[in-house]
């Protein structure tokens, strides 16, 4: 049997193109992965060293995980925004 492709998947929208021309965004935002718990938690926390060890290992990951998901919602559940558009700090 043979397979048919769909010719568009993969091609650059061209409404997309024309749409982001003039957009020169200063503040595309910021990444807080290696030290958000760093900044927000208390310094003593990060003295103990299997303690420190967890924060940042374990803890960190999830809560920029859970960061960027909400991210995600803002993006899909506002219907003035394009649901591609990925700029939203």
């Amino acid at each position: 049997m043979a397979t048919v492709k769909d010719k568009r998947v993969g091609f650059p929208s061209l409404y997309r193109a024309t749409y982001e021309h003039g957009w020169l965004l200063k503040n595309t935002g910021f990444d807080y992965a290696p030290n958000l718990l760093k900044n927000t938690m208390s310094k003593y926390m990060f003295r103990n060293r299997h303690l420190g060890t967890f924060l940042n290992d374990y803890l960190s990951p999830i809560m920029v995980f859970y960061i960027n998901r909400v991210k995600y919602l803002r993006i899909y559940f506002n219907f003035a925004v394009p649901k591609w558009y990925q700029k939203i700090n």
